[in-house]
């Protein structure tokens, strides 16, 4: 165990009131494991996208979904503390959500454009 020395007399030797163990110390939070991400995919309709949200814990907010042209697809996007994993996790149970899960990515990298992952295409 690490201590704190203060100096309050000549030898700075350590005594019951000028030393402070460091498992004394309140606890902190781990403010990483909560961390806002914000993540954007693309969807083969909007109901897909509501399927996914109604899936989803409730840590999301701030979605906002967008009709692409005049295709059926849609982009959504949103913010969450879940990890990509997490999500991906949530869409490998949904029936056919191979767009959402081939374009899921961190806002800032998003492309539209799909990444094949095998064996997601859970269609029942």
């Amino acid at each position: 165990m690490r201590k704190r020395i203060t100096k309050n007399n000549k030898n700075s030797q350590p005594n019951s009131r000028t030393a402070i163990s460091e498992s004394s110390r309140v606890p902190v939070e781990n403010n990483d494991l909560k961390r806002e991400r914000h993540f954007k995919l693309r969807a083969e309709c909007l109901d897909d996208v509501l399927l996914l949200i109604y899936r989803m814990p409730t840590n999301m907010w701030e979605m906002k979904i967008l009709q692409v042209g005049q295709l059926p697809d849609v982009v959504f996007e949103f913010k969450t503390t879940l990890t990509l994993d997490e999500i991906l996790a949530v869409l490998n149970r949904q029936v056919d959500s191979h767009v959402m899960m081939e374009t899921l990515r961190p806002f800032d990298e998003y492309t539209g454009e799909r990444c094949f992952i095998q064996n997601n295409h859970n269609v029942r």
